[in-house]
């Protein structure tokens, strides 16, 4: 109990003094995703473009 107590007094007294500034590694985490989501729509496009050859030369 005596824990709880102290968590919720930590939590309340927080001023956020110490904290880290995380903004450059989310800059860097919203570039890398939008590489990931022009990669993901190269290898949609490659796979139908796959797809639609495999179709027309009587493949599959």
């Amino acid at each position: 109990m005596i824990q709880v107590f102290n968590q919720i007094r930590r939590v309340w007294s927080d001023d956020g003094r110490g904290d880290k500034d995380f903004s450059d590694q989310e800059t860097r985490l919203q570039e890398v995703q939008q590489k990931l989501v022009e990669a993901t729509d190269l290898l949609r496009q490659a796979s139908e473009t796959l797809t639609g050859l495999i179709k027309t030369k009587g493949l599959h």
